[in-house]
Order: structure tokens, then C-alpha cells, then sequence
């Protein structure tokens, strides 16, 4: 599949002070999970190990998230960031297929799509 990249709006920094916007791999893809579904716009990062999703999304699809299911991360904020995983189906467009996804236990988290589950998966 091929995607296109967004472009999206960034603050002005001293080292870019006339940028305004970049590209950013950013796609719309659902979660689903029994009979509920939620859409999110996710960045395609090949530089994470997996697919990790604000627990927001988690809570949306009335997930029963097991703690002895966790892992934790950094780089994704400050500190150390727990992700706790369950089973859901990913839809990218008319593409479905189980996914073993994260939900991140952070207060402003993002929706990404890394290696395990995207980006090396066989369907």
C-alpha cells in the first residue's frame, strides 16, 4: 500500500522560525473490537517497535485490559510510558487483520503504527 503524507501545522522554533508546516506519514485507520469501532488518525513510525494507541481508544472500545499484559516504553514522552496490550482488529481501508495493540497509560499519548503488527505483518 502506498499512503500519502499529510501536511500538518508546527510552531515557528529559533532553529526554523518561517517554517510553518511539515509532512508527516499520518493515515486513518478503525479499531475494532466486538460489536465497537473507532476510528484514529495514526503516524506510521518505523522507528517504533509497536502499535500503540491512547488509552482513550482503549476505554471507547470497552476493553478489559489485563495489567500482567504491560510493557513499558521511552521516547515517547517524559520518563517511562506503560502500554498494556490486547487483541483488536485493525481496518486500513478495505485491509483487516488481527492486530496485538498497546494502550498507552499517559495522559496526552499518541495513536502510532510501528514495526510489530503494521509494518511486518503477513496477511
Amino acid at each position: 500500500m502506498t499512503f500519502p503524507y499529510r501536511r500538518e501545522p508546527v510552531l515557528a522554533s529559533p532553529a526554523h522560525p518561517e517554517r510553518e508546516s511539515v509532512l508527516r506519514p499520518r493515515i486513518r485507520v478503525r479499531l475494532k473490537h466486538r460489536n465497537r469501532s473507532v476510528d484514529v488518525l495514526a503516524l506510521i513510525d518505523s522507528g517504533a517497535d509497536d502499535c500503540l494507541f491512547p488509552i482513550g481508544v482503549a476505554n471507547l472500545l470497552e476493553l478489559q485490559l489485563q495489567p500482567e499484559k504491560a510493557s513499558y516504553y521511552t521516547g515517547i514522552g517524559e520518563g517511562e510510558i506503560m502500554a498494556v496490550f490486547e487483541e483488536v482488529t485493525l481496518e486500513v481501508g478495505a485491509w483487516s487483520y488481527p492486530l496485538y495493540a498497546g494502550f498507552l497509560n499517559a495522559p496526552v499519548a499518541p495513536a502510532v503504527l510501528g514495526q510489530n503488527g503494521f509494518l511486518t505483518c503477513s496477511v
